[in-house]
């Protein structure tokens, strides 16, 4: 049985983070999931993930530690999609993401829209050291700072925004899937945006 209010983390083959405090997020997880090879990283760094999930085809298999390994061959859906599936049968609905970044460019775009896909039933929010990523959907608020870099996507057709607290304020504007809402600035320690249909947002991190 999972509990809502521990701390589930799932760590992708990305970059893993420079950041101490995004570390510190990851070694202060109660549940660590690791997509296939990213377990390699966190056990060079004495971490043992709690489960590994994927088709095991980047991950070291002569480790030695005892480790709670699902191995999923199909093909059709990626190690990430795997986890997040796995999350889903466990009723496990919210998640800290990191290493989602970096090394390869295409695997980093297919995971927002991967991310895109789960947010109506994940609550979801991804980490690296330049950026927060995380969805919007309908209105919500979001912790921030003054000054902080801002941008929003959508990877369907289209989304109709409104902004509270962005120095470039939205007012049903329609957003299609391009950049035409990239590095915005927040005015105030909060913002609010409005969407009709699901929102990327990255918030920057300094």
């Amino acid at each position: 049985m999972h509990k809502k209010n521990k701390k589930y983390s799932v760590v992708l083959n990305g970059n893993f983070p420079k950041e101490s405090s995004l570390i510190e997020m990851i070694y202060n997880s109660d549940f660590i999931i690791a997509t296939d090879g990213a377990a390699n990283t966190l056990i060079d760094k004495d971490l043992i993930p709690n489960v590994i999930i994927g088709d095991l085809d980047s991950f070291k298999k002569d480790q030695g530690q005892k480790l709670n390994i699902i191995n999923i061959i199909d093909q059709s859906k990626t190690d990430f999609q795997k986890s997040l599936d796995w999350c889903v049968e466990n009723n496990i609905n919210s998640l800290s993401i990191f290493a989602i970044s970096g090394k390869n460019e295409d695997h980093f775009l297919g995971s927002l829209y991967i991310l895109n896909e789960y947010s109506d039933i994940i609550n979801w929010r991804a980490y690296s050291d330049f950026s927060i990523i995380s969805p919007s959907i309908g209105e919500k608020s979001f912790n921030s700072f003054k000054g902080q870099k801002v941008s929003l996507f959508t990877l369907n057709d289209q989304s109709i925004v409104s902004s509270k607290n962005l120095e470039y304020e939205l007012d049903k504007y329609k957003l299609l899937p391009s950049a035409n809402a990239v590095r915005n600035i927040s005015k105030d320690d909060n913002f609010t945006l409005r969407s009709s249909s699901n929102l990327i947002v990255f918030q920057s991190r300094e």
